[in-house]
């Protein structure tokens, strides 16, 4: 029963509403476009691009520490439709089995981590001879954690009460926390040149940004004592009997979803359930030791700074991202409660069908007798805020290689969408028109390790930060897989003295050596 909750919470939040994760492949790229800006909007500036435009792109990613994919093909087949034969029935559906996850049993509390964006679409603008840049950006993110989980929760959470060894057995001070995120967000972009003083070069960029909150379900299971028995008269039928239960758990009404509209009076009043605003923060310093042989010459005489070629050696970048929180304050659309009971049942009548959200949260309500919308209440969630720093270093020709640390500065709040701190390395190559990278990385708060391989060609970008979770190397504890679609426009070079060339922006051709 409470496995089919958290089996419905967990389909709408990553199906249809998660976390986002960092595009390691990418986000280090001087042709990432409006992606960078994510990581640093600092990167605005300078852009090799006159215009980039951004048309849809998307991310899912996954990590835990309780189950390992352990399924005879990989999960690439299974979503490609590609698993041979021999693992199919005779109607040619994919066979899958309990046992093609592996629990890892330690005693220890077990959390899980999915979510991603999708970003919609965005623009980038270079202006002032490549000096300045303004950016418009639309994600919609979504988020679900389950954290501090008790390990016999979590097995109920994974096989539900049917499972013969974990009925009638007392768990005690048992304790999870919950939380569920879908909200859209609308960044404003500025970045711009604070010095180009030949090999010394300091951009910065800040970014605005208005977050509505449309969708959030979570729980704080701070102690339980339950055991699940079966029916005496139809031992197909279990139900779970707490002699204690103290727990804070709230939602948005499914109104709060459906109603979703991008509007003015839903992005920027108070029709949604919740609403706020965040900003990101970021410099990037570049030692240019070879600034006076990458200039180019052009129709006005001099010679001037070719916008469309990278010139550091190496680059230095730091940026504070996500400050700043979400208020469900829309009574209308939402809904908390705290409980402290000294028994409680949760019976088969109430959860053997449960087409909804909704309706899941109603068979909790109706099991504890309790009524939230009599006195609703809001709460805050806040962003994952972290603090990034990377260190760039171009080899030589197209090959580049980027070492990357995130760290989440969120606390212990469950409500508080709380960011994965990441360690990774990529060497890349690149060019205008095509880029691959293979990151190596330490991800889910330093826990985990993978490799990745991502590609842009062309217009489109396709990678992986962990590409044994879609290949199924080594009993992988998680996944991810991300993709876009762009168009990029990239600064004219004169092709003679009568074409427009507009005056770069550095003062070192008219400095007196």
């Amino acid at each position: 029963m409470i496995r089919r909750l958290l089996v419905i919470i967990i389909g709408l939040s990553v199906s249809g509403l998660g976390y986002t994760q960092h595009w390691l492949g990418l986000s280090s790229s001087n042709y990432a476009g409006t992606n960078a800006l994510f990581l640093n909007p600092a990167h605005a500036a300078d852009s090799r691009h006159k215009l980039y435009l951004n048309l849809i792109g998307n991310d899912l990613f996954l990590v835990n520490n309780y189950l390992r994919f352990d399924a005879p093909y990989s999960f690439l087949g299974l979503v490609t439709n590609s698993v041979p034969k021999k693992y199919r029935s005779e109607r040619g559906l994919i066979i899958w089995k309990e046992s093609y996850y592996a629990e890892r049993l330690n005693g220890k509390p077990k959390h899980f981590h999915a979510g991603g964006d999708v970003r919609g679409p965005s623009a980038l603008f270079s202006f002032k001879n490549n000096r300045f840049a303004v950016a418009l950006t639309t994600r919609g993110r979504y988020s679900l954690s389950l954290t501090d989980a008790s390990e016999e929760t979590a097995r109920v959470i994974r096989y539900g009460t049917n499972l013969v060894e974990l009925q009638k057995k007392q768990f005690t001070d048992q304790t999870a926390k919950l939380s569920t995120n879908g909200f859209v967000e609308l960044g404003a972009t500025f970045g711009g040149v604070l010095l180009d003083d030949e090999t010394d070069f300091f951009k910065f960029g800040v970014t605005v940004k208005r977050m509505v909150g449309v969708y959030n379900v979570h729980a704080d299971m701070k102690k339980a004592n339950y055991i699940i028995n079966v029916e005496s008269l139809n031992p197909e039928r279990e139900f779970i009997s707490a002699s204690k239960l103290a727990a804070t758990y709230g939602y948005t009404t499914e109104e709060a979803f459906s109603n979703l509209s991008l509007n003015p009076q839903f992005l920027f009043g108070n029709r949604s359930a919740g609403g706020g605003w965040g900003f990101d923060v970021g410099m990037v310093y570049e030692y240019r030791p070879d600034a006076q042989q990458l200039k180019i010459g052009g129709p006005r005489g001099g010679r001037h700074h070719d916008p469309n070629k990278n010139k550091y050696k190496y680059r230095i970048s730091a940026a504070l991202t996500d400050v700043g929180a979400i208020k469900y304050n829309n009574l209308n659309y939402v809904r908390d409660i705290d409980i402290d009971l000294p028994s409680a049942q949760f019976s088969y009548i109430y959860f053997n069908s449960l087409p909804s959200t909704g309706a899941a949260v109603n068979a909790v309500n109706e099991s504890i007798n309790v009524y939230p919308a009599a006195d609703p209440r809001g709460w805050t969630v806040g962003l994952p805020t972290s603090f990034n720093t990377s260190f760039d270093y171009h080899y030589k020709d197209n090959w580049y290689v980027n070492t990357l640390w995130v760290q989440g500065l969120r606390g212990k709040n469950y409500l508080d969408i709380r960011p994965q701190s990441v360690l990774a390395i990529t060497p890349r190559y690149e060019t205008k028109w095509f880029e691959v990278s293979t990151p190596v990385a330490i991800i889910d708060n330093y826990r985990v390790f993978t490799m990745g391989l991502a590609a842009r060609i062309g217009p489109v970008i396709i990678g992986t930060d962990h590409l044994g979770g879609l290949l199924d190397i080594g009993k992988p504890q998680g996944l991810d897989f991300y993709f876009g679609l762009y168009a990029p426009f990239f600064h004219r070079k004169p092709e003679g003295p009568n074409k427009c060339w507009y005056q770069p922006y550095e003062r070192s051709s008219r400095r007196k050596r």
